[in-house]
């Protein structure tokens, strides 16, 4: 995949929907800092010789939490077999449960053994496959697949991932089902774990990601708390995603305990804690655009821009990088350069949604804040990590600053309103 050498080859590499992986990832992998690097956990998870453990991973969305995480099933492909469970193609975001989660596992587990031809035992096997036949399908699904020739589990996949992932009662009435009987899928699903387990000689390991993108922090927060044991029950290495509002709140403080490591990935940093300029960072971040785009492309001053609009969070600056494309094709056609202007416009169109977003609540403390004030976690501030108004960052002590897009409503708000600097 070569650098992208005019505007149309720039859009297609700057889609921040595709996290790397593959190709892209050899191709357009750079290197994090070392303040927001996630290698510490692949050489902990190399060097701990457990094979049920359950981690616990967060940091802001957009922040490369995905690409990381592939990263992390590359480099333990040798010892582990990664099974890749991306939750917003799997369940419904908007009302996800502990009982969806572990029913939709039950099915990648075995997706995935079918996907690397891993014969595993025919009885266990058929022990899950009942299970899903008795508490998910309903009568007339139940005398219908009976009757095909050669049904097996899967032909269950389709029907159940479509009843996860639906708004109908049917999720509801699954739901209901697997709760009442979960421990009696736990059981059918260890089974089949330690089958995979003995069959490949690898130990099992199950990245749910997506948790972070559930639009409630109460829904997820519901989940942990009230689910935390059946969570923990699969008996295999889990890592779970998670939003980063959440995990600054006190309930999921007791919930963390329970995990075996909690695991931050740190934003990159653009600016040091006074306002200078984080060089390692910024380099870092013109790093990832340069192996997307060549020179002829993208000016230096376009550049410059983009890794200060975004904040440090990658997923952000590669959507505002391929809003300025759209831009600077309208403007210079196909074989045009990406302007700081065009960079100016696609900033100012994220401003927008925030303008019609924030409230005077958490404009009075995004200027608070902004004005040097305390990080004071509460309900608001959490809501302010959750919308990405507020971003964190970590250096010898953790640090707050208002994302740059959203910096200038904060300004103007307080110039309007008399606001006083605290």
């Amino acid at each position: 995949m070569p650098k992208a050498v005019n505007l149309k080859d720039a859009y297609t590499h700057l889609d921040p929907l595709s996290p790397l992986e593959g190709e892209s990832m050899r191709q357009f992998y750079a290197s994090r800092p070392a303040h927001a690097s996630i290698d510490f956990l692949i050489n902990e998870l190399l060097i701990d010789p457990s094979s049920d453990d359950k981690t616990l991973f967060t940091g802001h969305r957009g922040s490369g939490k995905t690409t990381e995480l592939a990263r992390l099933e590359s480099c333990l492909s040798e010892t582990h077999t990664v099974i890749r469970f991306d939750v917003e193609r799997r369940v419904n975001l908007g009302d996800v449960d502990y009982a969806d989660l572990l029913v939709a596992l039950g099915l990648e587990v075995y997706r995935h053994s079918q996907m690397i031809d891993v014969r595993l035992d025919e009885k266990k096997v058929e022990d899950l496959r009942f299970w899903y036949e008795t508490y998910v399908l309903e009568e007339d699904e139940k005398r219908r697949f009976r009757t095909e020739v050669g049904a097996g589990l899967n032909s269950l996949l389709g029907n159940v991932s479509l009843k996860l992932s639906t708004e109908s009662p049917r999720r509801l009435t699954v739901r209901k089902e697997a709760q009442a009987n979960l421990s009696n899928l736990i059981e059918r699903l260890n089974d089949l774990l330690q089958d995979f387990q003995e069959k490949t000689n690898r130990r099992v390991l199950v990245v749910v990601d997506g948790l972070d993108k559930v639009y409630h922090l109460g829904k997820v927060s519901d989940l942990f708390i009230n689910g935390i044991n059946a969570l923990l029950a699969p008996q295999c290495r889990i890592i779970y995603t998670i939003p980063f509002a959440l995990y600054n709140t006190n309930d999921f403080q007791q919930v963390r305990l329970s995990f075996s490591r909690n695991v931050v990935l740190s934003n990159i940093k653009v600016r040091e804690r006074d306002g200078g300029p984080c060089d390692e960072g910024r380099e870092f971040l013109k790093k990832v655009l340069e192996k997307r785009l060549a020179k002829n492309v993208i000016s230096n001053s376009a550049k410059e821009l983009l890794v200060e609009s975004c904040g440090g969070l990658i997923k952000e600056m590669i959507a505002l990088a391929r809003n300025s494309v759209v831009k600077a094709l309208t403007m210079r056609g196909e074989g045009g350069c990406i302007e700081a202007e065009d960079v100016e416009y696609a900033a100012r169109q994220v401003r927008n949604t925030y303008s019609g977003l924030l409230t005077e609540e958490h404009y009075k403390e995004l200027w608070r804040i902004n004005c040097g004030g305390v990080f004071l976690n509460g309900p608001l501030a959490r809501e302010l990590l959750h919308n990405l108004s507020l971003l964190q960052y970590n250096g010898n002590d953790a640090w707050w600053a208002v994302h740059p897009i959203i910096r200038p409503l904060v300004l103007n708000w307080g110039e309007k309103t008399g606001a006083k600097k605290q």
